[in-house]
């Protein structure tokens, strides 16, 4: 949907969330208050309980606007490739490109995991699961001979959690770590996600 053809309340509303989003990713969540949201969207405090309940309803349509499945997503249903590798290589480098300009969503999620426990990543799971396991299925496709046999929800849970460790650390030490840490960093990452930390048997 256009910003043209957007009605005056959805509009509203829109200014609303993305008036949160800049106030949760600077202040946290209970640093926020409705009434600085409000005035931060150039509405009444009046205005914007006509629109959202609660602040913890705001907070749930920021977190389902800005996660980033909306370019996460389909940067992996881009991502092609002959071999797993070539797959995963591909994957990684879409969704880092993706993601890289994203600071504010750490600040999110941590908001999401420590003060709701993570009760709205439930409905995320239960609307990308489709399309999360059709990548996974793209994936085997690409080489069923090659991969030991996972089950396709570990094989889900193994990439989001490395990949997100590695976006955190890269978020947290980059800017004080030596040039070691980051050079060739993405390419190693992908290297020990594809071949593990031990060296191959030589017996």
């Amino acid at each position: 949907m256009t910003q043209e053809t957007l009605t005056r309340g959805e509009s509203t509303r829109m200014e609303i969330i993305q008036a949160a989003h800049s106030l949760f990713v600077q202040q946290g969540y209970h640093g926020t208050s409705m009434r600085q949201i409000a005035q931060r969207a150039g509405i009444a405090l009046g205005g914007l309980y006509n629109h959202f309940s609660s602040k913890e309803e705001v907070f749930r349509q920021v977190f389902i606007a800005y996660h980033p499945y909306h370019w996460v997503i389909p940067a992996l249903l881009e991502s092609s490739g002959t071999t797993v590798e070539e797959f995963v290589r591909g994957a990684v480098f879409r969704i880092w490109e993706s993601m890289k300009d994203q600071p504010g969503f750490l600040n999110l999620m941590f908001i999401e995991i420590v003060e709701f426990k993570s009760a709205h990543i439930g409905e995320l799971y239960e609307n990308l699961m489709p399309q999360v396991m059709q990548i996974i299925q793209r994936l085997v496709q690409s080489g069923s001979d090659q991969l030991r046999p996972i089950h396709p929800l570990m094989l889900i849970r193994l990439f989001i959690g490395s990949f997100l460790g590695y976006y955190l650390t890269e978020a947290a030490f980059a800017s004080v770590a030596p040039p070691e840490f980051s050079e060739g960093a993405l390419d190693q990452y992908i290297d020990v996600l594809l071949h593990g930390i031990l060296k191959p048997k030589t017996d």
